[in-house]
């Protein structure tokens, strides 16, 4: 009987090691299949194969350029490059610590802004006539034709200039990013293109840069060096001032350059400038970064350029009126909520009211809805 028992034990420790050779044979295999899928559904090749663009790469050309007389390599490490890379030229302004700019860019492709956009830019120009302003387009032709084009051409401070990216990114820590990744393949690529631009503008000339949907309120130039928070716990970038070659800027640019991610929203964008300050202010959250421990640079309250929260939208359409205090500098509106929710010109709308005083040339020819 015990040695009947002896057997049956070592035919069951037998057994065991035999399951659980398969396990983890089992286990290694999926690991293996699941790393090796993961690989090769992020990898570029697969990515152009499987993928349609979101959005076209403006001036790839400029991509097959050789970086060298001495070697047939092109901008992305490709061989048989087609043609010698241009020399770096002048763009539309020079960077100066002197003069102030603030920047807007249009980034959908579009020839010109809508009446919501353009009462943003006129409310920059309005509430700051000594500010350069600078509105980039993206389009190959600018629609001079367009009424809101037109007007805001009559403000002697504001200058509308049509970039062609592949000329724009190229000879810029984003070059290798915008020729070579795959992130016009992502489904956030405009917001990204948005988020790269508004870094790379700031790293060559310095200065403000505001979203299309930032109504002034009153000047902005008193205040330098900035970033405004969205919330307690989150910064923003629809509303920034970095002086030129300031190392925030730089930081920031290096920070999107060596973690970018094309699959979420606002990796590249605010959740980027909360890491970077984070670590520029050896701070662990928003409420501790002060102008002290930030080395200067300042940390707006949401109250400044964000009194409304995003999940308020509606606000801005109800009849109603809202004291704007001292306190606050802009108002973000929030257009990408509220683009299907209608403007009545002459409303008491929370809206209305904003254009009437903030940007009264574009009220002026707007339709009577927008």
């Amino acid at each position: 009987m015990a040695k009947y028992s002896v057997h049956r034990w070592f035919n069951f420790r037998r057994n065991a090691k035999k399951r659980l050779h398969k396990l983890f044979l089992l286990i290694v295999t999926l690991g293996l299949a699941t790393f090796t899928f993961v690989f090769v559904t992020n990898s570029d090749f697969y990515v152009r194969m499987v993928n349609k663009p979101v959005m076209n790469i403006q001036g790839a050309d400029s991509g097959r350029c050789c970086v060298s007389i001495h070697h047939s390599l092109d901008v992305c490490g490709r061989s048989e490059c087609l043609w010698h890379c241009p020399q770096f030229e002048a763009e539309f302004i020079s960077p100066s610590k002197d003069h102030e700019h603030a920047f807007f860019h249009e980034t959908s492709g579009a020839g010109a802004i809508d009446t919501r956009q353009a009462c943003a830019v006129e409310s920059v120009a309005l509430s700051n006539p000594n500010l350069t302003i600078y509105l980039l387009m993206t389009a190959g032709d600018i629609d001079w034709n367009s009424t809101t084009m037109k007007t805001l051409k009559s403000y002697d401070n504001v200058h509308i200039h049509n970039i062609k990216l592949g000329e724009y990114f190229s000879h810029t820590p984003f070059e290798e990013w915008y020729f070579c990744s795959n992130w016009n393949y992502g489904s956030h690529a405009v917001s990204h293109l948005s988020d790269a631009l508004r870094f790379l503008t700031l790293y060559k000339y310095g200065g403000y840069y505001f979203d299309l949907d930032v109504i002034m309120l009153q000047s902005v130039m008193p205040y330098h060096n900035f970033i405004g928070a969205e919330d307690e716990d989150n910064l923003a970038a629809g509303a920034l001032h970095v002086e030129y070659l300031h190392p925030v800027i730089r930081t920031s640019v290096e920070e999107f350059r060596n973690t970018y991610r094309k699959d979420i929203w606002g990796h590249n964008g605010p959740l980027l400038l909360t890491r970077v300050m984070m670590k520029w202010c050896s701070a662990d959250n928003i409420q501790s970064m002060t102008t002290s421990t930030c080395y200067g640079f300042g940390i707006l309250p949401p109250v400044a350029f964000y009194p409304v929260k995003w999940f308020n939208w509606e606000k801005y359409f109800l009849e109603e009126d809202i004291v704007w205090g001292n306190e606050t500098i802009g108002t973000h509106v929030w257009n990408k909520k509220s683009v299907d929710t209608a403007v009545y010109k002459n409303s008491t709308q929370v809206y209305a009211k904003l254009a009437r005083s903030r940007c009264p040339s574009i009220l002026a020819v707007a339709p009577d809805v927008f």
